[in-house]
């Protein structure tokens, strides 16, 4: 394939056709670019599952997005909520709000880290300063708004967003059972890393009918043990084959800042069962949902650190390919793994993200794009024709690009589309 081309299939239907009017994504590897509608965009996709061997994920809180809104944006509301409503305490947190502004050298009134805030608060408190018990109002009033805006009622108001995370995870069963059915069944997995909260990988899981493990055992108090991680079912409908043969897909669910589902019980880490639309009362400390920057994470040992340890392993696996969406790579603890893999050759990254060049200088993604150019990372963000500029990626734009509806091509599923191969 020509390296200054883009191919298509000759026999491009009217729906495809219509397609090219939609909007229209860069594609990039290095210094190449390539403007792609999204028809060209999806196939350039699907040729990457279609011979990626080892696969995994990292879906960032951008994804959930509408249904669960931003750090920053529950954090402003709470901030002008207690200041109308609750005086005193917006005192507190305005106090410590600007002692932690100070020291990250930021504007106090746009401050909106809740990650950072609350474990600095719990340094704090864990320190029994005098002032811990404020510290402790503080930190509860936080999370407790923060747990509010995650706990929704996914079915039957966020049923859109819902509907992207089903496409999104059955495009890649496909892609396994694809790989199955070309003598490859040994690369059945997808290793399915978040720091989001919310239950929208599990839930677009089992209502796909997809077999899954998150980390906890069965049993009456499913208790989280990362031995859990490297077991998997057997289909016994094919036990009469000559050696027994794995659930195909399987996919291994890793949340590495915790969920919404998950407590401390009788000092272990459990996940409670909970149904979608019916929410239960803040437990405080029970809940194990604080968001807390990964650096402190990783400090504070099961489960956290058992999930960067997982996440490290699967991208030291020869011949994997991450895609990440969502993502900001403001967790520089994550970042810095994923730019330690991109030195190895027959790593890949597949990053979904808005415009680079419209994203402030200095911010997380805007550093991260600008350091990682090998010919093994791939961009896809929006085109600068778009006339919304600094919109993201959306994630049912990047489910839509995953999703098992569109057939692998011939030339345009060796997913180059011109970029040229890594390997070349």
């Amino acid at each position: 394939m020509s390296d200054n081309a883009i191919n298509i299939p000759g026999n491009v239907s009217s729906d495809m056709q219509k397609e090219s009017s939609k909007p229209l994504f860069t594609l990039q590897r290095g210094a190449t670019r390539r403007e792609v509608n999204a028809v060209e965009a999806r196939h350039f996709v699907q040729g990457i599952l279609s011979r990626s061997i080892n696969l995994a994920t990292l879906i960032g809180s951008g994804a959930s997005t509408p249904a669960i809104p931003l750090m920053g944006e529950t954090f402003r509301n709470l901030r002008a909520y207690l200041k109308l409503n609750d005086p005193d305490l917006s005192i507190l947190l305005e106090s410590r709000i600007t002692k932690i502004a100070c020291r990250d050298n930021e504007d106090p009134a746009k401050y909106s880290n809740i990650e950072n805030l609350l474990s600095w608060l719990s340094q704090r408190i864990e320190g029994s300063l005098d002032s811990a018990d404020d510290d402790k109002r503080v930190s509860d009033a936080v999370r407790k708004a923060f747990l509010e805006s995650v706990d929704i009622k996914y079915s039957a108001e966020h049923s859109d967003v819902l509907d992207s995370y089903r496409k999104f995870v059955q495009g890649l069963g496909v892609s396994r059972q694809i790989l199955a059915r070309g003598g490859q069944a040994a690369f059945d997995v997808v290793n399915l890393f978040t720091t989001n909260y919310d239950l929208f990988h599990e839930m677009a899981l089992e209502s796909s009918g997809y077999a899954y493990v998150d980390g906890f055992s069965n049993g009456l108090i499913p208790t989280f043990n990362p031995r859990e991680y490297h077991r998997r079912p057997i289909d016994l409908d094919e036990r009469f084959r000559d050696h027994y043969e794995p659930v195909n897909p399987f996919f291994r669910l890793y949340k590495m800042h915790g969920s919404i589902n998950w407590r401390i019980y009788d000092g272990n880490v459990v996940r409670v069962p909970r149904f979608p639309d019916i929410t239960d009362e803040y437990q405080g400390d029970r809940q194990l949902i604080a968001p807390m920057t990964s650096k402190y994470a990783l400090t504070q040992g099961s489960p956290y650190s058992d999930m960067f340890r997982e996440f490290v392993n699967a991208l030291a696996v020869p011949n994997t390919v991450l895609l990440t969406c969502g993502f900001s790579f403001a967790d520089s603890h994550i970042s810095n793994l994923i730019s330690q893999a991109l030195a190895r050759p027959d790593f890949t990254l597949l990053a979904f993200i808005g415009n680079p060049a419209e994203a402030d200088v200095g911010s997380p993604t805007r550093v991260f794009y600008d350091k990682a150019g090998g010919a093994n990372t791939y961009f896809v963000y929006p085109s600068e024709r778009e006339l919304d500029r600094k919109r993201p990626l959306y994630f049912s734009e990047f489910a839509d690009f995953i999703g098992p509806e569109i057939t692998f091509g011939d030339d345009v599923a060796s997913g180059s589309l011109g970029l040229g191969d890594k390997n070349d």
